[in-house]
């Protein structure tokens, strides 16, 4: 790399945006206040968190295509205002209009932060090669910290703006003029995002990936395959299946972490907490598992992973107190920890040059968890905690499996490769 070429700037940049559109998991403390000030249903209000996830990956896809096409910084850039914008929109809603929160909050929204994420992800990744792990932690658990950030700052306003209050089932909620709170959101994600935004660039020649590890990633000889390509082969279904899967405890907790969190005896104040205490577990999750994996290799990892996941899947069946806290910061960890894994894995299988497609491709198995499980959940177990969470902790055994059918699938093309160059 040329000496005068800094990944500080480009990479701080890429990252303070990742902490800008990374309210994807605040939904929790907005739920009962919106359901309340809007007179929205139960079932209505818990899929919004679904839709704007399902939103947010296909930004990703749509994303990495710019991003492939166009660069980090128009992608990037593209994914900032459209996110800020479905903010803002949000708080032109009203009880008789409230059903367009699909469409600002979450496809809005949704496609906004996927477009930022993957932009910034893949940027990041080419700053750092020598360290892909690394690189796609601390680039996921930006997006993870922005919950820590602003899950006080959401609740600051609400309570600054708060019109009234109402019971939704047993328990007393605020009122709030959510106009002033999501305006108040939108201009600060706008400000800080395009000035972040101009600050990001790749290297104008490429930094020399260190050797690859036998553990971490695959032959260095394995060329970068377009999506077409990565779709015939075992590993892209294996991660596509593996995100979906492992996933799906997660999906099913982060709506309800502050409902049932008071359900289970926590005050609203511990409450909110913990739904801030889950953004740095899963912040935590993404740094360490990510730089984690360059050591120890990214199946193993995620087998780690899977493990933590099904024992708090199993705790939300019944643990309540403070040790509730504990059980959905284990679910949060084990839920960031295979983001970075995910995205490195892509590179280690398919290569860098066609990332963003490829990713956003196999990022479509978040949004569908998210929507299945969920509906599951509603449909045919009716939101009891302990049949959804048992399900929760049945499919997570799944992920497992398939890292063992990954390293399998290495050993062979590792022994192809070897006996081809004999």
């Amino acid at each position: 790399m040329n000496k005068k070429e800094s990944p500080v700037v480009p990479v701080i940049a890429s990252l303070v945006v990742m902490l800008c559109v990374g309210i994807i998991y605040l939904w929790s403390v907005f739920r009962s206040p919106i359901q309340a000030t809007f007179g929205m249903q139960t079932g209505a209000v818990t899929m919004v968190s679904s839709v704007m996830l399902f939103g947010f990956v296909f930004g990703t896809l749509i994303g990495g295509f710019v991003n492939d096409k166009k660069g980090p910084r128009f992608a990037a850039l593209c994914g900032v205002i459209l996110f800020a914008l479905g903010v803002g929109l949000t708080g032109l809603l009203n009880e008789n209009n409230s059903r367009l929160i699909y469409l600002t909050y979450c496809i809005m929204g949704g496609l906004g932060s996927g477009f930022a994420y993957s932009a910034c992800l893949s940027c990041i990744q080419k700053w750092l090669p020598h360290r892909r792990g690394f690189a796609s932690g601390i680039a996921c658990a930006a997006f993870g910290l922005s919950t820590v950030i602003f899950a006080p700052v959401s609740n600051s306003l609400m309570n600054a703006h708060k019109v009234g209050t109402a019971v939704v089932g047993s328990t007393e909620t605020i009122l709030v003029d959510f106009r002033a709170v999501f305006f108040t959101m939108a201009i600060i994600f706008a400000v800080i995002g395009l000035i972040a935004c101009a600050l990001i660039r790749l290297p104008k020649t490429q930094p020399a990936a260190a050797a690859p590890q036998a553990a971490a990633a695959p032959a260095a000889s394995v060329p970068s395959l377009r999506l077409g390509q990565a779709l015939r082969t075992g590993f892209f279904w294996c991660l596509f299946f593996d995100m979906f899967l492992i996933n799906g405890t997660w999906n099913l907790c982060t709506p309800i972490i502050k409902t049932l969190g008071v359900e289970r005896g926590l005050t609203p104040a511990m409450a909110i907490f913990a739904v801030s205490f889950t953004g740095i577990a899963n912040a935590l999750g993404r740094l360490a598992v990510g730089a984690l994996s360059d050591k120890m290799g990214r199946t193993n990892a995620i087998i780690l992973m899977a493990v933590l996941t099904i024992l708090g899947a199993v705790g939300m069946t019944f643990i309540g107190g403070p040790a509730y806290i504990v059980v959905v910061a284990i679910i949060a960890f084990a839920y960031g920890g295979p983001a970075p894994l995910h995205a490195a894995m892509t590179t280690d299988f398919f290569g860098p040059k066609h990332f963003g497609l490829n990713y956003g491709c196999i990022m479509l198995a978040l949004g569908l968890s998210s929507l299945f499980f969920n509906w599951i959940s509603t449909s045919f177990l009716h939101s009891n905690p302990t049949p959804t969470f048992v399900m929760g902790a049945i499919t997570a055994v799944v992920p497992i499996i398939l890292m063992l059918l990954i390293k399998r699938m290495e050993k062979k093309r590792d022994a192809a490769a070897a006996q081809s160059q004999a």
